[in-house]
């Protein structure tokens, strides 16, 4: 499975990144949004991993341009950020997204959540 990591903090693209090639997916990242869509039409992932909080383009508004673009609009997007505001995981739902997870992470939920979403790709 493949996977899109994008986050503007590299040392948490790193983290998820050896998290989830350890565990076998092939996994590619992204430092922003534009970066982020350019790389989901080229790689084709299954699952996008897509932070809120990036400069210049913020995570929702990626996800909305995402699931607006017909080469990757159905690919699931799930959020992970650090926001975890009701208003926040609104905006998340509202511009897109599959999933909503905040930082930090537990392993087992998020590998819950992973499987979970490929079980219907």
């Amino acid at each position: 499975m493949k996977i899109l990591i994008v986050d503007d903090e590299a040392f948490f693209r790193t983290l998820i990144h050896d998290l989830l090639d350890k565990e076998g997916y092939d996994v590619v990242t992204a430092s922003n949004g534009k970066e982020g869509i350019e790389k989901a039409e080229s790689f084709k992932p299954n699952l996008i991993l897509l932070d809120a909080l990036m400069p210049e383009i913020s995570g929702f508004e990626t996800c909305r341009l995402m699931k607006s673009n017909t080469k990757i609009k159905k690919i699931p997007i799930i959020m992970l950020t650090s926001l975890n505001k009701l208003g926040d995981v609104e905006s998340a739902f509202k511009n897109g997204a599959d999933e909503y997870i905040t930082k930090p992470i537990d392993p087992l939920t998020f590998f819950s959540i992973l499987n979970r979403k490929f079980k219907n790709i």
